[in-house]
């Protein structure tokens, strides 16, 4: 769309913010005519039924999460109570959306590396730990329901400007891709993330997972990564990081989401009889490493900068290309979207469009 060109990154070409639709030669004939069957007919039927089973399932998490909440004075308690019952309605929750194999793997990015004896080495997830940090992209609110299924993890939104976070719920997580990203935190409320992975170590409350984009992208590309290990006061000697990574193939409607209405996304990705998600994990031998920061690194050893080494990571797991857009180019674009679909302006929060629909490239 013309209208968005302003956005459409200039190195690559590739325009990160609209929604994503499949190739106009994947939609011809009797595949384009089973579509609309599935997207008019059956698929209005089965989207009514899993929302009304997703309801009933947002109920019983919070019911449980009360529950939980009266257990807060004993930490493993908590923590085991969160594992049985939060991940069990995530894992549920992505069934029922039509994800019913994930293709999950720990991957290595040397090819062929072998171990002293000549042997090949195996790719290890290394274990992930209450106060590691896992770095991933972020393309849908499906991540957050794949990472609460896996780990029950402590989701964290990023000052763009002094690259201190806050922690939000996981249900603040999934509504997150809705809205503007904010341009700054509160003050009060940004903190330091070594203080965040220090109390989730204590505490016992599972990883921490930073999207350092910092918001959804349509899944083409990898928007601008905030340099938050560069700031000195996130770094924590004691966490360790792992890297994931998430593409979502599709044939008729994509899981990404980054633009448009929230709830009518959620429905058109009910309408599917089936979702795919590929989840990448590096092995943790490769992951980049805090102590070899230029903080904790040995005076002669050459330091390493964490947030090249990230994005090199993260590049090469979801083997998508780098754009110069930043989530405040989408939080202008967004605002600009809005305002051209007569939505609720440059709130961040979700909008319809003309259509019902997000606009698609």
């Amino acid at each position: 769309m013309e209208k968005f060109s302003k956005w459409r990154d200039q190195g690559t070409g590739i325009q990160p913010f609209l929604h994503p639709v499949p190739a106009r030669s994947e939609q011809q004939g009797l595949k384009r005519l089973l579509n609309a069957a599935k997207k008019y007919v059956v698929g209005p039927v089965v989207a009514a039924v899993r929302v009304a089973l997703l309801g009933a399932l947002a109920v019983v998490d919070a019911a449980t999460a009360t529950v939980g909440g009266a257990l807060g004075v004993v930490p493993s308690v908590r923590r085991g109570w969160a594992r049985c019952t939060r991940a069990l309605w995530a894992r549920i929750a992505l069934l029922v959306l039509g994800f019913y194999r994930i293709d999950a793997k720990t991957v290595s990015l040397q090819r062929g590396r072998r171990s002293a004896n000549g042997k090949k080495t195996p790719s290890t997830d290394g274990g992930v730990r209450s106060g590691d940090i896992v770095v991933a992209n972020h393309v849908s609110y499906v991540d957050v329901l794949y990472l609460v299924a896996k780990y029950t993890p402590v989701f964290v939104e990023i000052d763009n400007a002094t690259m201190f976070a806050r922690p939000i719920t996981p249900w603040r997580a999934i509504r997150a891709p809705a809205r503007a990203t904010p341009a700054l935190l509160q003050a009060t409320e940004a903190r330091p993330l070594k203080s965040i992975t220090e109390e989730a170590r204590a505490k016992r409350l599972g990883p921490v997972v930073v999207f350092p984009e910092n918001a959804t992208s349509n899944g083409r590309a990898l928007l601008q990564l905030l340099p938050v290990f560069g700031e000195f006061g996130n770094l924590d000697e004691k966490t360790n990081i792992h890297v994931v990574g998430f593409k979502y193939p599709f044939q008729s409607f994509s899981p990404a989401y980054s633009v448009g209405n929230q709830a009518a996304h959620l429905f058109g990705l009910c309408c599917q009889v089936y979702n795919s998600l590929t989840v990448r994990m590096l092995a943790s031998d490769e992951a980049p490493r805090v102590a070899e920061s230029p903080m904790f690194c040995d005076s002669d050893a050459e330091p390493v900068d964490l947030d090249d080494a990230v994005a090199d990571r993260l590049l090469h797991l979801t083997r998508l290309r780098l754009t110069k857009m930043s989530a405040m180019d989408k939080r202008d674009f967004l605002a600009f979207y809005y305002k051209r679909t007569k939505g609720y302006g440059s709130t961040g929060s979700s909008a319809k469009t003309s259509s019902g629909g997000p606009p698609t490239i």
